[in-house]
């Protein structure tokens, strides 16, 4: 019994190989995670009446079936490598509700982290939202969006495969325990 059971084991995993080789195949198509396409809901500032040091006021606009990043970002001191780059996941659960801090992640030297998360996207990136400049740091200044293509989110560095459902990104500049900067993106990570 056991020596079928191995047998068994091992011709499944054979079979999840030879369909891995070839994209026609799926037969894990019920697999919850796996390559995706990205549906962006909601993007906002997280509290809009305070007054941070570096204030995005960015909204999505949809023309052509294409998702654009627009508006504009107020720098009063520099997005440099003095600052986190802070971010708090929560998951939509099965009922509609948040399940908070399901990730939560810091990285310092914020800057430096955004431009090797960017990857190949970077020019692309900086230039939709208006910072004219792919260089750390991006000076304090008055920053105006002439509109980000979101599916260009495809060439960064971003993972490739992800767990599918609607999460709630809450992404926060700071430091020393100070926010400096808060911007929530809402978004689905579809079955392709």
């Amino acid at each position: 019994m056991k020596h079928i059971f191995l047998m068994f084991i091992q011709l499944i995993f054979t079979i999840y190989l030879e369909s891995a080789k070839s994209n026609s195949a799926n037969i894990f198509s019920t697999s919850p995670i796996g390559p995706y396409k990205l549906v962006m809901k909601q993007l906002y500032s997280c509290n809009p009446t305070k007054n941070n040091k570096i204030q995005h006021n960015w909204y999505l606009s949809h023309r052509d079936n294409t998702t654009f990043i627009l508006g504009n970002t107020t720098g009063d001191i520099p997005f440099d490598d003095t600052l986190s780059f802070e971010v708090k996941m929560a998951l939509r659960d099965s009922h509609g509700r948040w399940q908070e801090n399901s990730f939560m992640q810091k990285w310092t030297k914020a800057c430096t982290f955004v431009k090797q998360i960017a990857g190949n996207a970077l020019a692309e990136i900086s230039f939709g939202l208006g910072f004219n400049t792919t260089k750390c740091p991006i000076p304090a200044n008055f920053y105006d969006a002439p509109g980000m293509d979101i599916s260009i989110i495809k060439n960064t560095n971003v993972p490739k495969s992800f767990l599918y459902g609607t999460y709630k990104f809450n992404v926060y500049y700071t430091r020393q325990n100070e926010i400096y900067g808060c911007q929530i993106c809402i978004l689905e990570i579809k079955r392709l």
